[in-house]
Order: C-alpha cells, then structure tokens, then sequence
C-alpha cells in the first residue's frame, strides 16, 4: 500500500473515529450480546459483561435454552439494564434465578457447562423485581421491511433493513452518519468482509418482517484483516463490534455455511495429512483460490520443512487454507499461532525476516477455534498405516505395507520405545507427506512405477549418491516391475535409516582411533551389497 493511502487513511480514521473515544466514557453503551436483543432495554453500563463473568459462556449457557427464562436471567445480571444499582425493579427476582438454576442445572453438567459462581439467587430481591413472565416485552414491530437507502451497503446480497438496529440507532438516517466513520478502511479494502459485517450490524437484513443478527464469522474475518491497520493510526477494534457478543455462527449469504458454498477438498500439497481435508475459499487473508493461496504461501515452505514448531505447518495451513467443515470456517487459536511463532520467529529473525503482520496472534481467536492437531497421545506400529491411510497418505487406493510403517516407526522412534509420541508421529507424517508427493511427481502414471533411470536421480539428489555397482545391487529386486509407491517409501526409509546409524557410530569414535579411507557410500556398499 503507498504511503499516501496510508495518510489518508490514518488522517480520516482520525476524523471520524475520533468521537469513538469519548463515547466510550458514557456510562451507558450500546448492548451487543446478541442473547439479549430482545431484552426489553438497549443499553447497558456493561456490555462487554459485568466484571468477573465470562460473556462467551454465558452465551454458551444460554445457547442451550435449558429454562425458558435463561436469557431473562442471565441479561438482567450480567449486561444490566442501566442504573441496575438504584432500581430493583429491575433487577431479577430471587424466585427466578432459582427456578433457573434448577432448569438447567442437569443439562449444563451434561455439557460440560458451570453454573456462574457470582451468580447467587439468595443476593437477589424477593419483590419489587423481575419475574420470570413477560419479560421479553414485544414491541410493535414495522408493518413491513424497509428499502435499504444507506449507500454503502445498497449492493449487498439483501435490500431490505428494519430499524432500530442492535446499537439502538431508530432510524438509516442515524445508522448511516455512525456508518460513514469506516468508509475509509472500506475504500482501502482491508477486508472484503468489513463492509457485509458493518451493514449487517448498522443496517441489518430484514426477512419477514424480522431483523436478522450479525454473525461471528463475518466480524472474525473483518476483524482479522483491518485491525492492524486500524491499530497503526492508534484506533483499538470497537467494543460495541466486539465479536464474541455474536452468537450467530453462519453467514449464509456471504459463503460462510452450507447454505451458501460448499467446502472443497483440500488440494494444497504442503498441507497434505493434517487433522482435516476440506478447506473453503476465500481464506482467511482474502485469496480467492487454493492455487494463488498456494503461491502466496510458498514463503513458508522452507521454514515448514525445518519443522522448527510441531505447530507451524497446521497453524500455516488453518490460515491459507482453512478447516471447512459443514460449510463453516474454522479459524487457528491464538495459542496455535503462539506456538508456532515462539518456534520458529528466531530462526526467521537469523535470516532478516520479520513475523508476518498479518499472522499476529493477537488478532486470532482463543475459543472455538482450531488449536492443535488431532494426533492421539502414543501411536503403536501396528496403527501407523490406518492413521496415514486415514489421513490420505494413500495412492491411487494403495497404502504403504506393514512392513514399511515398521521402518518408518524406527526411523522416527528416537527414544527407542517402540512406540511414537505426538511430535514423532508428526514428523513421520510430514515425512510421508513429501516421500508422497515425491513419488507421485516421478511415477509412470499408467503402471505405476518409477523407472531406473528416474531412481537413480532422485536418489542422488537426496544425497544418497551410490556407485554403479551398489546401485544394481540394490535395483536387481524390482528390476522386472519398478518401483512402486509402497517400495518408495521403504527404499528411501531404509538408506535414512543407514546413513542415521553410520554418522552416530562415527561421531561415537575416540578421537585418538585410526579411521582409514572408509566412507558413507563404502558403509552403503557394504550393507547393501
């Protein structure tokens, strides 16, 4: 981005977000959990959640409609309605909270859920309160929908808005000044996803005669792409667009769930064998496609390969090529990108090279999220061909022999206990991974094979360079058929193998002891011959 684009950023920002700041003093804001919508009140001194509750939960809490007076409950404690420490009125009643608690308390054990520990029904009045009936007063609504007439959301996939909306502006006069704040990080396209998320909080859609909520991806995403430069002109992302208020998961009408697009198979080789194999483009930095995510991603493919984090090459891949499943994204975690970036930043650092700006883990989730691979803890021999089978490790429908999961586990086992732990089993996965697509780049795609001429290539530039008689000594068994892909593996796997135990008796050697002229591809020689 040219400099004088980021100027004109930087000076509008300061323009038309500068009153942000001072709204943030009042003492009462908007209300953006969604679960309290229909609450009766718009506004509240809290609504991020009163101190020492936990918003994200509470939502989960309420998700589960365990009571019908759950949402009741839990809004009139947890995001207040204004001037809550003067008025009992309304506050809830004790009678409500217990009845509550008793509702759900069996379905919450069954989902792993608590029962907040702040929230004591015996604290509560007894009159002069809120009861469990009526609540959620019913305000009349609009006869019908209203034609979408603020500009910048006029080419959205929907025309139709119903006022007030969530932030309790009454009309698209109103939203439409707030709105024109963000047109700037709008204009300098940050996130093909900002502008969807912003109408569909200031000039949300109308179906039916209701007005539909904002969902968490789409703020995810439009988050994930301006924040940054919203922070390098000192502007924070806005407590009233903050995203975990969002309960809604979907966005059907931007291809976010099933709904709208399909996920689609995972075809990006570098993330070949990871915990999932349906990914959904555009990804999470806005590439449209997994061929131009692809290239843009080839920056990484040295520092995977190090595997200088067990975490870089999924964290890498949930990012350009994220986790699809039933039409939904699923981003990283913060703690996977953290992982990742605490391996691997000081090998980057040694070559010039600066953590990406755009991968900053701050701006990534730390609930419901992507936060590691689903390896199991050990993995038995006998168990390594079904998990890479599993995995997709397979050609044309043929798996690698027993045999051969055998020679890899020893390969890998490097503490010699017979089994593998997370982080050798995935460096034995990553290693079939490349031998994969090694051997599919080589083959003779009608009989399946790998010549001799084509060996012999792949072998000398893998640094296993062999004499000629060494070379025949090893080819004379698939001199009739080839080498297929099982063979493959095997082959290379057994001269790793080799060369591993070679250079550890050498480095084992007194120094004082007399080694004649005997090298690695004597020692290969010897063993294969």
């Amino acid at each position: 981005m040219e400099l004088w684009v980021l100027l004109v950023v930087g000076l509008l920002l300061c323009a038309q977000l500068g009153h942000s700041r001072r709204e943030e003093a009042l003492p009462c804001r908007p209300i953006t959990a969604t679960f309290c919508h229909g609450a009766g009140y718009s506004s509240s001194p809290h609504p991020a959640g009163v101190q020492g509750y936990d918003l994200q939960q509470i939502a989960r809490i309420v998700e589960t409609a365990c009571s019908p007076d759950v949402a009741k409950l839990m809004c009139r404690v947890v995001v207040p309605e204004c001037e809550v420490q003067q008025d009992s009125r309304i506050k809830p009643c004790r009678a409500l909270c217990e009845r509550v608690k008793s509702d759900c308390e069996r379905l919450l054990t069954q989902r792993n859920l608590l029962w907040p520990a702040q929230l004591q029904c015996d604290a509560l009045p007894e009159i002069g309160c809120v009861h469990g009936q009526d609540l959620y007063a019913i305000t009349a609504a609009p006869t019908a929908c209203q034609p979408v007439i603020v500009r910048l959301c006029e080419d959205l996939p929907y025309t139709s808005t119903l006022m007030p909306n969530i932030l309790g502006h009454n009309s698209q006069a109103e939203a439409g000044l707030q709105i024109q704040q963000y047109s700037p990080l709008v204009k300098v396209q940050c996130s093909q996803y900002l502008k969807p998320f912003l109408c569909s909080v200031y000039i949300p859609e109308c179906e039916a005669g209701r007005r539909l909520l904002p969902c968490r991806t789409l703020c995810e995403l439009a988050k994930l792409g301006c924040e940054g430069l919203m922070n390098k002109f000192g502007f924070m992302w806005p407590e009233a667009l903050k995203c975990d208020a969002f309960t809604t998961e979907s966005c059907p009408k931007y291809g976010l769930n099933s709904t709208g697009r399909r996920c689609e198979p995972l075809t990006m080789p570098l993330c070949e064998g990871l915990s999932y194999n349906q990914t959904l483009m555009p990804n999470l930095l806005g590439h449209q496609t997994q061929k131009q995510a692809a290239i843009k991603m080839s920056f990484f493919d040295s520092l995977v390969k190090t595997v200088c984090s067990v975490d870089i090459r999924l964290f890498i891949c949930s990012v350009y090529a994220p986790r699809c499943e039933a039409g939904e994204v699923q981003m990283p975690c913060r703690s996977l990108c953290e992982r990742a970036r605490q391996g691997c930043e000081s090998l980057m650092t040694g070559f010039g090279v600066s953590w990406p700006v755009e991968l900053r883990c701050d701006a990534f989730p730390e609930e419901n999220c992507l936060s590691e691979a689903r390896h199991p803890e050990r993995v038995y021999v006998e168990d390594v061909v079904a998990k890479l089978n599993l995995r997709g490790y397979t050609v044309r429908g043929k798996s690698l022999s027993l045999e051969t999961a055998r020679l890899l586990s020893l390969l890998f086992d490097r503490d010699g206990s017979g089994d593998l732990d997370v982080e050798e089993f995935y460096k034995l996965e990553l290693y079939v991974a490349f031998a994969r697509a090694e051997y599919v780049q080589h083959e003779q795609e009608k009989t399946e094979f790998i010549t001799e001429a084509r060996m012999r290539n792949i072998l000398n530039n893998a640094d296993f360079a062999l004499d000629e008689e060494t070379f025949k000594a090893l080819w004379f068994k698939y001199r009739l058929t080839g080498v297929n892909y099982d063979d493959f593996v095997a082959i290379v796997a057994k001269l790793q193998i080799l060369k591993a135990r070679f250079e550890a008796h050498l480095m084992s050697l007194p120094c004082d002891c007399k080694v004649a002229n005997f090298s690695y591809q004597q020692f290969l020689s010897s063993v294969i011959i």
